[in-house]
């Protein structure tokens, strides 16, 4: 009774820290976040648009350990939602920024949708990203990953990333199914952890 009670405790957990998108800060940099859902503003950790003065943006810390990872929540009302990834904390003017962006989408068409994105990244239709001269990967994990293009996705460092949004109509959206593991986000990942094949990762 208490070991099939504590199965499903477990599996009930697995399952709510699946929906997430973990962030690994690799840099030698802090790094800032805030998210727009839905076209809306651009909202930090206390839900105040980067324009306000009580404004405070997710903050992760420089270097690779466990107090520079940042877990979020995947939004799951169906709109698209844009993580904008920059390496200051002045969001008075929009900075350059790295957006990942996704829709968790259920009914007939149901799974992640997802992609990396530089457009705008340095400005209105310009493409750039603060992370141009470092490692970017994206990985799934679990249920569906490494089939259909729920597979990782690569940006070397010093190149144009190939597998980002770079122009409007470049066709760069992947899809997940909506019992994928938990998605990791590298940025700055040394060089030899970004060009191995395997992936050891420790879920929660």
């Amino acid at each position: 009774m208490h070991y099939s009670y504590a199965l499903s405790a477990l599996a009930a957990f697995a399952s709510a820290a699946s929906a997430s998108l973990t962030i690994n800060n690799w840099c030698a940099k802090e790094v800032y976040i805030y998210k727009s859902n839905n076209g809306g503003c651009n909202v930090g950790s206390n839900g105040a648009c980067s324009t306000a003065s009580n404004a405070t943006p997710w903050h992760i810390k420089a270097g690779h350990g466990s107090s520079s990872l940042l877990t979020l929540p995947w939004d799951k009302d169906g709109h698209g939602t844009s993580l904008k990834v920059a390496t200051t904390s002045n969001w008075k003017t929009t900075p350059s920024v790295l957006q990942f962006e996704y829709a968790w989408t259920t009914g007939k068409y149901a799974a992640l949708y997802w992609d990396l994105s530089d457009l705008d990244g340095s400005g209105s239709g310009l493409v750039g990203t603060p992370f141009m001269s470092d490692n970017v990967k994206v990985t799934p994990t679990g249920t569906g990953s490494g089939s259909g293009t729920c597979v990782k996705l690569k940006c070397p460092a010093g190149a144009l990333c190939k597998d980002a949004y770079n122009t409007p109509d470049q066709t760069a959206t992947r899809s997940c199914p909506l019992t994928t593991g938990t998605m990791w986000l590298d940025l700055c990942e040394p060089a030899g952890a970004f060009n191995t094949k395997r992936e050891i990762r420790f879920e929660a």
